[in-house]
């Protein structure tokens, strides 16, 4: 095989696939695409949202086949799996950042789902059962075989498909966003697993847009942009910026926008005594032309509290007043009527419709502005969609497009868009950039900043503390559904926000 590879890795691949290429109709996913993968070696695929990662991670699992392209497994040519289950067969298996496990059975039917041992039809449970508790007990996991997967942690439903991933021989490993949903200590969990996986000769593929763990798990990464390949390199070859650059085709020389600072004059919100099963005696103010941050590790109950103030989960206390004006809640549509807009963390299951369009998916929450008689008048609706589709910056041929086949980027901004659409006065957003590459979190970031600068009250709930540092002028810090302090000023640090949340 020619060399087209910058970097001289001295094993023999398990995987190359060379020049790949992928169209839909008249769009082309993948304009020529490299990776390899070495046993015992992870390495790191980067990109933005759109760049062709999940495109390139289908085709590698036998979910669709590619173009035209080289496909090598094992120093043999392939055309590619016919479909998921062959690329199982050889050893391929993928943890989503989504996962995907059915949630009303046990652990134990999980680990085996479609792989049962049986004999003359007969499930051999207790085989099965000393097989699993072996591969949890390698894995050093506590989890109860017995449990059912719904009652699970996002971080233990992870661990348990990566123990479906041993159990099936997986010979390379794709991990997709593992930490999106995961706290700092399952985080660091999850890559000591990763390193036991690397050090059994596991081949790994690492996709995260957290450029931080890149160096703590991977040996190698590989770039990809437009579906373009742009290289292949040494995990310290590149600094961070040069990383990004690469990734994104220009320079970002700031990350977040220039922070400016409110007077605290004009108070836009405020929530007195806000209590239920989630919270206790919530009481905050949001003032206009200021970001609030609300910060606190997993089970802070931080969504829980304004999920409560929307109407989602019942109060059994408190007052929610807004322009100096009080609002009984008790629904998300009076919620949004009254002008308070609350962003999901989950997008997809929460926030968006994903087999309708975009021009939908806009549209949802100011159908009254559109509608007249019951009916939607479909030139508004579109013409609403194109506005901000531009606004945006949402990368689409057509507001047709379903809003599932679109990249997790993009979808961000859907919801985004969805929610300025409803010209709210008060939006709070959650996780507003889980899942979301460096680029596109600028421009996340810098439309969230146009917000306040419109005279909307922004509330950002993040786990991220570098970008609740990066965006907020006071932040205030929640355990176990209780406010514990507020930081603001000089005082607004990683160590003061971890010293009162643990």
């Amino acid at each position: 095989m020619e060399n087209i590879f910058n970097v001289n890795i001295q094993n023999d691949p398990l995987l190359v696939l060379k020049d790949i290429k992928k169209s839909f109709g008249n769009v082309i996913a993948l304009k020529g695409v490299n990776l390899r993968a070495f046993e015992g070696i992870a390495m790191g695929i980067l990109g933005e949202n759109g760049a062709g990662k999940s495109t390139l991670m289908n085709i590698l699992s036998g979910v669709i086949q590619k173009t035209s392209g080289e496909f090598f497994w094992q120093g043999k040519e392939k055309n590619g799996f016919k479909n998921v289950k062959e690329a199982e067969q050889v050893g391929i298996s993928i943890i989503h950042q989504e996962i995907a496990c059915f949630n009303d059975m046990t652990v134990l039917d999980n680990v085996f789902a479609g792989h049962e041992i049986s004999k003359f039809g007969f499930v051999n449970y207790q085989k099965q059962k000393k097989l699993a508790k072996n591969i949890l007990l390698t894995l050093k996991l506590d989890i109860n075989l017995n449990e059912l997967m719904c009652n699970l942690t996002i971080a233990e439903q992870q661990m348990v498909e990566i123990a479906k991933a041993i159990l099936r021989k997986s010979r390379l490993i794709i991990f997709d966003e593992p930490t999106s949903s995961l706290s700092k200590s399952e985080s660091e969990s999850l890559f000591e697993i990763i390193k036991k996986l690397k050090k059994d000769n596991i081949a790994i593929f690492y996709i995260s847009h957290k450029l931080e763990e890149i160096p703590i798990i991977c040996d190698y990464i590989t770039i990809i942009r437009d579906g373009n390949y742009i290289g292949e390199y040494l995990v310290n070859e590149l600094n961070e910026d040069e990383i990004i650059s690469k990734m994104v085709g220009r320079e970002i020389t700031e990350k977040y926008p220039l922070k400016d600072w409110p007077t605290y004059n004009s108070k836009i919100l405020s929530v007195k005594d806000l209590s239920n099963e989630f919270v206790k005696n919530i009481s905050f103010d949001l003032y206009k032309d200021e970001i609030l941050g609300f910060s606190g590790l997993v089970g802070a109950q931080r969504s829980e509290l304004f999920k409560s103030l929307i109407g989602l989960f019942s109060k059994a206390s408190g007052r929610v007043v807004l322009n100096n004006k009080e609002l009984k809640l008790n629904n998300v549509t009076k919620s949004i009527k009254n002008g308070i807009y609350y962003v999901t963390e989950d997008r997809k299951n929460d926030g968006l419709l994903l087999d309708n369009p975009i021009r939908k998916n806009i549209s949802l929450s100011s159908l009254k502005k559109i509608s007249m008689c019951g009916f939607v008048n479909l030139k508004k609706e579109r013409k609403l969609a194109s506005r901000f589709i531009s606004k945006m910056s949402i990368k689409t041929l057509s507001a047709e497009n379903s809003v599932g086949s679109m990249s997790g980027g993009n979808q961000q901004k859907v919801l985004l868009a969805k929610a300025f659409a409803a010209e709210p006065k008060v939006i709070v957003f959650d996780e507003p950039t889980r899942g979301v590459d460096v680029g596109s979190r600028r421009e996340i970031y810098d439309l969230i900043y146009e917000a306040k600068r419109n005279g909307i009250g922004v509330i950002v709930i993040s786990s991220d503390l570098p970008e609740i540092l990066g965006l907020c002028n006071r932040v205030i810090v929640m355990r176990n559904g209780r406010i514990i302090t507020e930081i603001e000023g000089e005082r607004l640090s990683p160590e003061e926000i971890m010293k009162h949340s643990i």
